[in-house]
Parts: C-alpha cells; sequence; structure tokens
C-alpha cells in the first residue's frame, strides 16, 4: 500500500507537472551524489520527483561511495541519499559478514542507522550485489534458470578463465567463499582468475580472454557489452538493496521529501536500474534519462 500511494503521488505530480503551490517556498532539499554513473542516475530520479513534489533539490556531487555519502548526511550537509545494505553493514557500521537475505541486510541497516539519526525509506527491487557474466552465446540451450551451478562446473573443467577484482580475488569472503560454496577447487579457481577491475573484466570476456566476469548485477556496462548475469543459487554473495536514506529530522520538516524518493524506489528492479546505467554509460544526460523514465513509468501505471 505504501508503495502503491507513492507511485500514484508520483504519478499526480509529473503528469501535471507538479501539483505543490507554486506560491509558496519550495522547501530546500539537498541531494548527495556519489561517484559512480548508477549513483547519478539514482540522484537524477531523485530530483526529477523531488521537483514533481514542489521541493527544490539542491545537488551535492562526487561525494565517494557508502562512507563519503554517509559522513556528510551524518555532518548534517546532506538530506537524502541512496546506498546500499551490504555497503552500509560492512562499511558504514564497520560489522563483518553482510547478510545474503535481501530482507535481513535491509532490516538490519535499517536499526543500525537509528542512533545515527538516519532513517532507511521504503526500498527499491533492485540488488547491486556481486554477480558473475558471461556471453548470451555462452549459455547452453537447456540453461534454464542460468545458475552458478552450471558454471561452476564449467571452471571446474579447467579450461576457461574467471576475470575479476583483485581484492575479490585475495579476500576472504570472496574467491575462497565462492569455490567452497559451489565446490571448485580454490586453487584451480585462483589459479585461472584473472585479475581485473570491473570494466576491463566486461572487456575481457567480449574479447574472448575470460569466459566469465565479476560486476555488479546491476552494471550497465555488461548490458551494452551483451552479457547475460548468471543467477548465484546460494547466495554466496551478500545483499546490496539499493534504498534512499534520509536524515530522520528532515523527515519531519519535510514531510514529502520520504514520499518523493520513495515514489522512485518503487519504480526500480534490478534489471532496469542496470538499462538506465547502460544508456547513461552510453552518453546520454542522467537528467534528461530520468525525465523520459519517470514520465513513461507513471503513464504506464
Amino acid at each position: 500500500m505504501r508503495r502503491l500511494c507513492a507511485v500514484t503521488m508520483l504519478a499526480l505530480a509529473v503528469l501535471s507537472g507538479g501539483c505543490e503551490d507554486r506560491g509558496s517556498a519550495a522547501p530546500r532539499v539537498v541531494v548527495g551524489v556519489g561517484s559512480t554513473t548508477e549513483q547519478r542516475v539514482l540522484a537524477a530520479l531523485s530530483v526529477r520527483a523531488l521537483e514533481a513534489a514542489g521541493m527544490a533539490p539542491e545537488v551535492r556531487s562526487d561525494l565517494g561511495g557508502t562512507l563519503g555519502l554517509r559522513r556528510a548526511a551524518i555532518g548534517g550537509n546532506i538530506d537524502v541519499f541512496w546506498d546500499y545494505t551490504g555497503a552500509a553493514w560492512a562499511l558504514g557500521m564497520g560489522h563483518q559478514a553482510p547478510p545474503s537475505d535481501p530482507e535481513e541486510s535491509y532490516q538490519r541497516v535499517a536499526r543500525g542507522d537509528e542512533s545515527n539519526g538516519l532513517t532507511w525509506a521504503e526500498p527499491s527491487a533492485a540488488n547491486a550485489t556481486l554477480a558473475l557474466f558471461v556471453e548470451r552465446d555462452a549459455l547452453p540451450p537447456s540453461q534454464r534458470p542460468r545458475g552458478l551451478g552450471w558454471l561452476a562446473g564449467v571452471l571446474s573443467a579447467g579450461e576457461k578463465h574467471l576475470c575479476a577484482d583483485p581484492e575479490f580475488i585475495t579476500r576472504a569472503g570472496g574467491l575462497e567463499a565462492l569455490a567452497s560454496a559451489y565446490s571448485i577447487d580454490v586453487d584451480r579457481l585462483t589459479e585461472l582468475t584473472i585479475p581485473a577491475v570491473e570494466e576491463h573484466a566486461i572487456s575481457g570476456v567480449a574479447e574472448g580472454r575470460c569466459f566469465a566476469a565479476l560486476a555488479t548485477a546491476t552494471s550497465g556496462e555488461a548490458l551494452r557489452a551483451g552479457l547475460v548475469l548468471v543467477a548465484d543459487d546460494l547466495r554466496v554473495f551478500p545483499a546490496f538493496i539499493v534504498a534512499p536514506v534520509v536524515r530522520t529530522d528532515r523527515m519531519s520538516a519535510v514531510p514529502r521529501l520520504t514520499t518523493a524518493v520513495e515514489s522512485v524506489a518503487a519504480l526500480l528492479d534490478t534489471a532496469t536500474l542496470a538499462e538506465l546505467n547502460a544508456r547513461v554509460a552510453a552518453g546520454e544526460d542522467p537528467a534528461e534519462v530520468a525525465e523520459e523514465f519517470l514520465a513513461r513509468s507513471v503513464r504506464g501505471s
């Protein structure tokens, strides 16, 4: 019901060009933006929704990752930002073993941030967790659904390479955990893994150097390269649920703030966010992508 109300509000505001009384001063809302394409996409969507709801958003860009965004919010320098549950749990709060279950991941960070004066609004259905990607033609016709159990068998044969971030290769919860869960010899898998940051891992598959690439599930670059995600059947990778986070004191001062960003969250899932990321990665303007997407979404609601 809460999601339905949020989307309805956005639909009315966007289709009417903003439903608030412009004669009164619009409340100022400071939107924090990280340093990735995805953060710029999420910020552009938020700005449009806030404007449509009668607010005056101000953007603070290039605040870095989770730590920079959280620092700015806790310090009172921004009012709202988008974060990832797994990143907030491990980096922001300093805990070990981020949960792989999306609901548990969300509930833990929501409770943990109460004392920090931050409120996690209703999350999106997008999970920007780690994922392995392969070329579509690499999948056998019978591989439905596409699962890591199948890919584990391919890698265990010892003839195919995996491209993965160097940090993932060396940390205990990375390559070693993947090998253990899917019964792959860790020493063999380590030998077959080529260190590569996400961009180079994706190009490595496209160019034939690697059979599979490690990237985020919402990667626009992977989508642009024509790669397909291989499902993590056993949930080895922690959940990185994408959600808006609002300074608690601003929620009461600007009641429409939370509803506006929740209306955006209600429209997003993993595949949709990847598509928006791909458009911006291809050179489209984030604001134009956001405008077109929101207008199309509310007209179809």
